[in-house]
């Protein structure tokens, strides 16, 4: 099985490419589920929807926002907020097996993303634990009790 760490083979411009088939094809079958789940009656809807936070690998500004984009343009998910500060995205899924698949799902097509976007792709570690974040309005004595 590959690394999803190594670095990309391939020349820049064919690793573009590359992405741009996968997603085009990512985005067909993703239309297909969510077109045939509208159509079936509601007593045998397969929805399952859940926002899940999903640890990203990105760090520029183009890449938070292409990811984002390429998210909510996919049938059937939606970024709903980021927190950069964190490495975290905030992901609305309509067909949730199992936070571990949509978080895969999402990974795969960052990773793809960034092996494609960037000359070096480089590191594409994220981090391990989802962080616990306390609202920055609250100071922190306000937070506690």
């Amino acid at each position: 099985m590959p690394d999803r760490h190594a670095p990309a083979a391939g020349p820049w411009i064919w690793r573009i490419i590359t992405f741009l088939l996968w997603y085009a094809k990512e985005f067909l079958i993703a239309n297909v589920q969510v077109t045939a789940d509208v159509l079936r009656p509601t007593t045998q809807m397969k929805m399952s929807p859940a926002i899940i936070a999903v640890p990203a690998a990105s760090e520029t500004d183009a890449e938070w926002t292409m990811i984002s984009n390429l998210i909510t343009l996919t049938p059937g998910t939606m970024t709903l907020s980021i927190s950069r500060k964190h490495s975290i995205l905030y992901v609305h899924g309509m067909f949730v097996d199992s936070r571990e698949s949509l978080v895969t799902d999402i990974q795969e097509m960052e990773d793809r993303l960034l092996q494609a976007m960037r000359r070096r792709p480089g590191d594409l570690r994220r981090p391990m634990e989802v962080p616990v974040v306390v609202p920055e309005d609250l100071s922190p004595s306000e937070g506690e009790g």
